[in-house]
């Protein structure tokens, strides 16, 4: 089947302090499923690795409705869309026991060299799923570019990339990206506001021990979205940018 889908169980474990789905674990998920239908089509890790290529998530899109609760479970659909231009693009719905779509989202993937790390095409069998499914989209656009940081009052977290940080692929994994932003935020944050979207772009590689410093700007045209630049410190790199919106869930000061 192209479109693939499992059920998950919330636990515990993979809830935030509010006991709903954390940004985290659900970028997770994202990258699981992902994963289990691109081997059962014949395009997962290891079929890349023959020819010593691997995947890289290079954007992503998510448009929250309300996240699932603690002990739930929750049905995860995912397919591809074929590509776009370098970009293999992939879609995801996540539904409730009701099937009630909760949050759909949208990414780009890239192909690249294991060693080298360069870009590369991708496959040509991949390209023909352009054919297989032309009206079914999880949204409206694919993946979408995050804007430059804006100007305005800035502030700055750091920390040292670690080993719980890297993956198969000997990079820092996407999803630590996500958790390295919401470590950002205050406590009392958190426990007031969930996220309403979120758009990642993920620019370039963060390895061990990568010196990382991470800039957060608000949105100076919506008071309830934050833009984070993820740097390498060393080398003035920028590795990732993202763009979260929140919504209030009660009558708080936000952050």
């Amino acid at each position: 089947m192209i479109i693939y889908e499992r059920t998950y169980p919330v636990n515990v474990f993979e809830t935030d302090l509010t006991g709903n789905l954390s940004l985290v674990s659900m970028f997770d998920f994202f990258q699981d499923i992902a994963g289990r239908n691109a081997s059962q089509l014949g395009f997962g890790r290891e079929h890349l690795m023959t020819g010593g290529n691997i995947w890289v998530l290079s954007r992503m899109s998510v448009r929250i409705d309300s996240m699932p609760v603690m002990w739930s479970e929750v049905k995860l659909r995912t397919w591809p869309r074929g590509t776009d231009g370098i970009f293999a693009v992939r879609d995801f719905e996540i539904s409730d026991a009701d099937d009630k779509v909760l949050i759909k989202a949208s990414s780009s993937w890239l192909v690249i060299d294991f060693q080298t790390r360069r870009l590369q095409r991708p496959d040509k069998a991949l390209s023909e799923l352009n054919l297989k499914f032309p009206d079914r989209r999880a949204m409206e656009e694919n993946a979408v570019k995050v804007n430059d940081m804006p100007e305005g009052e800035a502030r700055v977290n750091e920390l040292t990339a670690s080993i719980c940080d890297l993956d198969i692929n000997q990079h820092v994994n996407n999803a630590m990206f996500i958790k390295w932003i919401c470590d950002t935020y205050p406590k009392e944050f958190f426990g007031t506001h969930s996220p309403v979207s979120a758009d990642v772009n993920y620019i370039n590689e963060a390895h061990f021990g990568d010196s990382i410093s991470i800039t957060t700007i608000a949105d100076p045209a919506d008071t309830q979205a934050f833009y984070h630049s993820v740097i390498r410190k060393d080398t003035n790199t920028e590795l990732c940018r993202i763009r979260i919106q929140w919504t209030e869930n009660f009558q708080q000061n936000s952050y």
